[in-house]
């Protein structure tokens, strides 16, 4: 593999841990920044990724700071691997509007991958029954299914958080006081699901009747 690599690039290899930098993260984005190659790590943590000393690379996952590295910072080669620590933002997952993270184009492509990825071994059942029980029984398919649920749960968000926010909870009620996570909690029928399938008048107006039995409450 390295005969192939310019002189000018290098091997990146590591390890990307949890705040307690001891446990492995599996399924974090490490990217080029320069190049956009990359990959996500497995489910002990580890990467490869190929840069330059001038190149910079970014290591990612929802609900961490992300992380923006000088290649030369890293350890090159084979044998002496880099360890990467990932640092919690504020934010849970279900608190946070998922657009805040701001997910970059390749991100949101890899997701999609995933998510499709998931659900070949259906379409592969009669076409290849050992692909299909290999991706139903395998470590890989059980940890890509999991995977493809986290994104699938993520895309609903950001679906969720282009119609109802916080910024449009205030301006429908014009209170600017109003707690927003507190107030999804109590409105429980304003679920993802209602929201990502009605639109206009039928959801404002159930926001609004929630709001009035909110202020009514003194909550």
């Amino acid at each position: 593999m390295l005969n192939f690599l310019s002189s000018a690039q290098s091997v990146i290899v590591g390890t990307v841990t949890e705040p307690d930098s001891i446990t492995p993260m599996p399924f974090v984005y490490v990217i080029n920044a320069t190049t956009g190659h990359g990959q996500m790590t497995d489910g002990n943590g580890k990467f490869t990724v190929i840069a330059q000393d001038k190149d910079s690379v970014i290591f990612s996952f929802v609900g961490y700071v992300r992380l923006k590295i000088p290649a030369d910072k890293l350890n090159k080669g084979f044998y002496k691997e880099s360890k990467v620590v990932m640092v919690e933002t504020a934010y849970k997952l279900n608190q946070v509007v998922v657009s805040e993270f701001k997910l970059k184009p390749y991100e949101k492509d890899y997701m999609k991958r995933v998510i499709q990825g998931s659900k070949t071994s259906v379409v592969n059942a009669m076409e290849s029954p050992i692909s299909a029980l290999y991706m139903q029984f395998s470590q890989k398919g059980k940890e890509q299914r999991k995977l493809a649920k986290i994104f699938e749960e993520i895309f609903i968000q950001e679906e969720v958080a282009k119609k109802f926010n916080a910024a449009t909870l205030r301006k429908l009620t014009g209170d600017e006081s109003v707690d927003f996570e507190k107030f999804r909690k109590y409105c429980y029928y304003l679920s993802n699901d209602y929201i990502v399938n009605h639109d206009g008048y039928e959801l404002y107006s159930r926001i609004m009747d929630c709001y009035y039995r909110w202020k009514e409450e003194k909550r």
